[in-house]
């Protein structure tokens, strides 16, 4: 995708590229894989302990981690053609609608299967126009967070990915402010201290830094070129994700969906809501000799050069039904302020496993070192605004 092939190799790139490790030395590409699931399975050890809830941020690190590291590779370094030079897989809508449709298709037999069984699930019934209103709406929103992201994901760096994914508290808090502001009694409003605000503006600025930083030390590469865009479409999923958040409150209130419920009734509109974007929406691909290309010409390039390719997006939509629900399970569980603040330390967790591993390289001095300066003067910011909010009992959004 879109300056994959000026970064540093990822994790696809790395297995199928890379030269033999050291004898003696654990290749990158292992520690890629071997460090979310051993936060994994050491969590799954802890939450029937007395230590459930360390277990359960463990289990959280692992799986988002691990989604974020394997969407990186499908996105960006997965090999369609190695006589064409062509990686990734750059249709990120695409990609989207089928998580949602193997979503859907995996839950559905599950369901059918234990019909006859005293483990018989039945959703919770849609009783009023408002409730099928807000599943449109929670679709919808659902939607374009995730696919944006995913573009974003195809044009920026990892750590500029997360970096400004850590300002979803930031938007959050704007986007409820102006709609609070606008339709009085129907969406409550959020207020913030002093300290809270201050902290959200340094996030930002910091996420500035880092934006320019890579920037100047790109120079004339790819990554340069879809940086602005990549910037663009990231402000524009923040947007996305606060909306989101916001709708996925109220209709917690009003038809008190579960997660299982929310994916079944969620999964075909947000598909289909995709649809448009996906067959009439050119964007850069990144591929040597393509132009800008729809999410379907992608799908039809890959389709006549490596089908099989494909297998590792339905993929992804098993780990996104476990990350989905885990993540509710953890608003649920230790609210939502804590989930924010073991959201935003799994980014920062990543951002350094991204650089230490090789799936991208630092700018030249001094840009390098304002990078790293950047990244976690934002991280940070974030975090102790989810610490400042949890304390307080406020809700940050994640």
């Amino acid at each position: 995708t879109g300056g994959a092939g000026g970064r540093a190799p990822a994790l696809a790139k790395a297995v199928d590229l890379a030269p033999p490790a050291e004898s003696g030395r654990v290749s990158p590409q292992v520690l890629q894989a071997a460090i979310p699931v051993a936060a994994i399975s050491v969590g799954f050890c802890m939450v029937k302990t007395s230590m459930r809830t360390v277990g359960l941020l463990s289990i959280y690190f692992g799986v988002q981690t691990g989604l974020n590291i394997y969407m990186k590779a499908v996105l960006s370094e997965a090999v369609v053609s190695p006589e064409r030079h062509m990686k990734g897989i750059p249709g990120a809508f695409l990609i989207t609608a089928i998580q949602q449709l193997v979503s859907f298709a995996m839950l559905i037999p599950c369901l059918i299967i234990l019909w006859p069984t005293p483990w018989r699930y039945t959703p919770k019934p849609l009783n009023s126009l408002r409730a099928v209103a807000g599943v449109l709406g929670l679709s919808t929103t659902f939607a374009l967070n995730i696919g944006l992201n995913n573009l974003c994901l195809s044009l920026l760096p990892m750590s500029i990915n997360l970096m400004l994914r850590s300002c979803i508290p930031l938007a959050a808090w704007l986007m409820q402010t102006l709609l609070s502001t606008c339709m009085p009694g129907r969406i409550s409003g959020d207020t913030s201290s002093i300290m809270e605000i201050s902290l959200m503006l340094a996030g930002v600025f910091f996420a500035g830094l880092a934006s320019v930083a890579k920037e100047e030390g790109a120079g004339k590469s790819d990554e340069a070129t879809n940086l602005v865009l990549g910037l663009i479409v990231g402000g524009l999923s923040l947007v996305a994700c606060s909306l989101y958040l916001i709708v996925a409150q109220w209709l917690g209130k009003d038809a008190k969906l579960n997660p299982l419920d929310m994916t079944l009734y969620m999964s075909v509109p947000a598909a289909v809501f995709l649809m448009p974007f996906i067959f009439l929406m050119p964007h850069p691909v990144g591929w040597k000799g393509h132009g800008a290309m729809t999410d379907f010409e992608v799908l039809k390039e890959v389709l006549s050069l490596s089908p099989s390719v494909l297998w590792l997006v339905a993929l992804s939509g098993f780990f996104a039904i476990l990350y989905n629900t885990l993540q509710y399970t953890m608003v649920s569980e230790l609210s939502a302020t804590h989930t924010a603040f073991a959201g935003n330390f799994n980014k920062a967790a990543t951002i350094v496993m991204s650089l230490a591993l090789g799936m991208e390289a630092l700018p030249p001095a001094p840009w390098g070192q304002v990078t790293v300066f950047a990244i976690f003067g934002g991280i940070s910011s974030f975090t102790a605004y989810s610490v400042v909010r949890a304390s307080s009992g406020g809700k940050a959004g994640h």
